[in-house]
């Protein structure tokens, strides 16, 4: 399997120009969808930040794109440098058991001189930022109608490392557990390096571990979800900046992981000067830590599936957050299409798409839309 997945990495994909589709909305009413997965029976699952400090939530939505509340009351809070809404990330569902990436919310500010940070010196606005946090639900989410709601105090109780056992207005109980936690770090330009979990995979016969993308530390983490334990595969070199103007590098700012075959890809999404082109995926084996260049000279990539196809090379979906991020108004997303190295924009105009969901079995792949708060969906075929 090792040998397949590295013989199908080509490192130099080419976009040729096609006719992009108009995508339709699938659901409306989000607050700043970051992340979505594919749920039981047909739903979704959405990953929300919030606007306001603990607003976060995980939603369910129906195939006929009706939203109900999982999980509310997750920690959120407006981070730095620019003071966006950020809470809960990446989310990640085994059968009965869910689990989330929080972000780093509002631990750091902006320190006194450009390109610094520091803790906020006015305090956080939950005790779970930067952390996994595991939910153990009684049944299929599909089959839970009213939500549950974490409250501070029982975010404490996390911090403490204790479980909490919570308890919805149907009856049903959920227990939420601390499974691992990520801190700041010293840096000698920065002063303090954030942590900031983004993304989480799991391949489908190792129930032990999760991966996941730290957008802060630039790096690829493994978590033992027996034990909680960290470990971190890989950190992500900054990328050359293929651009005339800005710094020579800029940081590769991991914001995606995906299993695929028995690897891993990466989306690098890129720091400053966020120049079309310095955005790549890499292949990182999970055994080794090593990096493999998968897909280079992208703009701003945030999310990619892959859809195999018998006889012939997977498909691929690739998301772009903006097709020219370091433009005075910055160009809207799209979507790429890889059925060959020559790759077609499948769709376009996207504003502030931010994660996939493919469902291989209706041929329907659906996007995050954080910017408008709505879940879109595209036909892709079967």
């Amino acid at each position: 399997m090792k040998t397949l997945a590295l013989s199908l990495a080509i490192s130099a994909f080419v976009l040729t120009p096609g006719r992009a589709q108009q995508p339709t909305v699938f659901a409306r009413g989000l607050l700043n969808p970051s992340k979505i997965t594919l749920g039981p029976s047909g739903t979704l699952l959405a990953a929300e930040v919030g606007g306001t400090p603990n607003s976060g939530r995980v939603s369910i939505i129906t195939g006929s794109g009706t939203r109900r509340t999982l999980i509310d009351g997750l920690p959120s809070g407006l981070s730095a440098p620019n003071m966006d809404a950020d809470g809960v990330n990446g989310l990640l569902l085994n059968s009965n058991v869910l689990y989330l990436a929080i972000g780093e919310g509002d631990t750091m500010r902006n320190g006194a001189q450009p390109g610094t940070t520091i803790v906020n010196p006015t305090g956080f606005s939950s005790p779970i930022f930067s952390s996994v946090v595991q939910f153990n639900f009684p049944k299929s989410v599909d089959q839970i109608q009213t939500g549950f709601t974490l409250a501070a105090a029982d975010q404490s109780t996390l911090a403490d490392g204790n479980v909490v056992t919570l308890t919805n207005s149907s009856g049903d109980s959920a227990t939420a557990t601390l499974l691992s936690t990520f801190r700041f770090r010293p840096d000698p330009q920065a002063i303090y390096r954030n942590s900031h979990p983004y993304g989480l995979a799991q391949f489908p016969s190792d129930s032990g571990h999760l991966y996941l993308n730290d957008a802060g530390l630039n790096a690829l983490v493994q978590v033992d979800t027996q034990t909680g334990r960290a470990q971190t595969l890989t950190h992500f070199a900054n990328v050359r900046n293929v651009g005339t103007s800005g710094p020579p590098v800029a940081e590769a700012v991991p914001d995606m992981v995906r299993t695929y075959g028995n690897q891993l890809l990466v989306t690098l999404l890129s720091g400053f000067p966020f120049t079309p082109g310095d955005s790549q995926v890499v292949l990182v084996d999970p055994t080794t830590g090593s990096i493999a260049p998968f897909i280079n000279f992208q703009s701003s990539v945030i999310d990619i599936v892959s859809r195999p196809r018998s006889g012939t090379r997977p498909q691929f979906f690739e998301l772009e957050y903006s097709a020219n991020l370091s433009a005075a108004t910055p160009a809207p997303g799209r979507i790429l299409q890889y059925d060959t190295p020559a790759g077609t924009v499948l769709a376009d105009g996207l504003n502030g798409p931010t994660s996939l969901a493919l469902d291989t079995t209706a041929g329907m792949l659906y996007v995050a839309s954080r910017t408008d708060g709505t879940i879109l969906q595209i036909s892709v075929g079967q």
